[in-house]
Parts: C-alpha cells; structure tokens; sequence
C-alpha cells in the first residue's frame, strides 16, 4: 500500500494534514480519523487524485466531528487551582474571580459588579468550580454575541434563523441549512476583529451552506481582511486559558 500526505482546511482556518493511502484491495474512497494515525484517507488503485481535494473538502465536517470527539476525550491537562482572573478580548473585558465555600451542593457564579465574579458553592472541587465558569461564559455569551450577530444582520443584510451559544470543542461557529447559528462562547477570548470575521462568516453561509468561490467573494464583500484573519485563527486557541479547553464536565 503506498502512502502520500496532503492537507485540509478546516471550516475555522485550521489546517490538518492527512495520508492518502492506495490499496489494491478497496473498491471505495474510505475516510479513517484515529488518535494513533490521524485522518487516512484509503482510495482504489488507479483513482484519479485530482478528484479527492474536492472530495476530502466535502467531508469538513465529518472530520470536524471526529476531532471534536477526541477533544472531549483527551482533554488538555489543567492546572490544580482554579482561575484568579481572566480576560475577554472581544469585549475588553478583565474579570477578577472570588471564591466562597458554602455549603450548598450547587455551585454557581454571579457578577458582583463591574469587571468582579463570585464563585460560591463547593469550591474546593476544581472541576466543579470550572463547569461554572462555563456556565457563567455561555450567559455572557448569549448577552454580548447574540446581539453583535444581531447588528451584523442588519448591516449586512443577511438574515438567520436563530442563535445558541455553545461550548464546542473545535469549532468558533456554524451554521444549518434552516439558517440557525450555532456560536461559541470562547470566541470571547479572541481579539474583536476575529470574532468579528467569523460572525460574517457564519451569516454569509445562510446564502452559501459551502465554502464555495461565491461564498468567499460573499464573506470577502463584508471583511475585507478574510483571509488574513482565517489565516490567524490557526493559532487561536493559544488565547484560551488551559481550564477553558477543559470540557464542563462537572
């Protein structure tokens, strides 16, 4: 079985290398996503190559779904002591945590003023006080992108269905063929033109469900700086803190 490499763009600007495996015995274009091989992409001998960038394309979001999976079972290691501070580069925000042992079984976070969170709860146990903070995040969410999707619609001109704030492992956004948007709350750890760019993004995939010439030249008409920016969002998880990479488990 001969072996090549080539590489994937993925709808967030990561790119992910692939081997492109000949066998002699498939009859079928075969995708294989694994923690020990990566993505393996198995195709018949005598299968024209110049098909398979397209046909790899197509399957974006399988692979997305996979890695998003790995993610949330290997999860980054993380600190033993829960987070002091942390900042919100869209909104330029800083926020200072508070913790406060109670005895209540529920932990819960709650804004104490300006640029000032209380954990309180359980807050010896690290994890529980980390699914909170997530919790906390996805109310920002929903209180400060939900309206910056919304002005975006209305400059634009590009309608959508609805909006959730979610905490996805390896995708900033997405979008469905009814036009519901789908945003991540840790977009909120990302500079404000990022975040900017990938709202465009997921309103222009309400007219283009693909990441077609005409859906570039649609996002390209709202930002011109779409391919630097996608370029850089390469790197965008070096701005999250370790226990926000953490799934909420707790």
């Amino acid at each position: 079985m001969s072996v090549a490499v080539a590489e994937l763009e993925l709808a967030d600007g990561r790119r992910i290398s692939y081997r492109i495996a000949v066998s002699p015995h498939s009859h079928a274009i075969r995708f294989r996503l694994s923690a020990r091989s990566g993505l393996v992409v198995t195709v018949p001998r005598g299968f024209d190559r110049s098909r398979l960038g397209a046909i790899v394309d197509g399957k974006r979001d399988w692979v997305a779904d996979r890695l998003e999976r790995f993610v949330a079972a290997n999860p980054p290691p993380v600190g033993a002591a829960p987070p002091r501070e942390f900042r919100l580069l869209a909104l330029a925000e800083t926020w200072r945590i508070e913790y406060q042992a109670t005895p209540a079984k529920v932990t819960i976070v709650r804004t104490a003023g300006s640029g000032r969170i209380v954990v309180a709860g359980q807050v010896e146990n690290v994890a529980t006080c980390h699914a909170a903070l997530h919790r906390w995040l996805v109310r920002r969410g929903r209180d400060t992108l939900a309206p910056w999707l919304e002005r975006l619609s209305g400059e634009t001109g590009l309608r959508y269905g609805g909006v959730s704030i979610k905490g996805q492992q390896t995708r900033w956004g997405s979008c469905s063929a009814r036009g519901g948007i789908n945003l991540n709350y840790k977009l909120l750890f990302l500079p404000h033109e990022w975040v900017r760019y990938v709202l465009v993004h997921e309103l222009c995939h309400t007219v283009e469900l693909n990441h077609s010439s005409r859906f570039w030249d649609l996002v390209r008409q709202f930002e011109p700086g779409a391919r630097e920016i996608s370029a850089a969002l390469r790197n965008a998880r070096e701005y999250l803190p370790a226990w926000v990479l953490q799934p909420a488990t707790a």
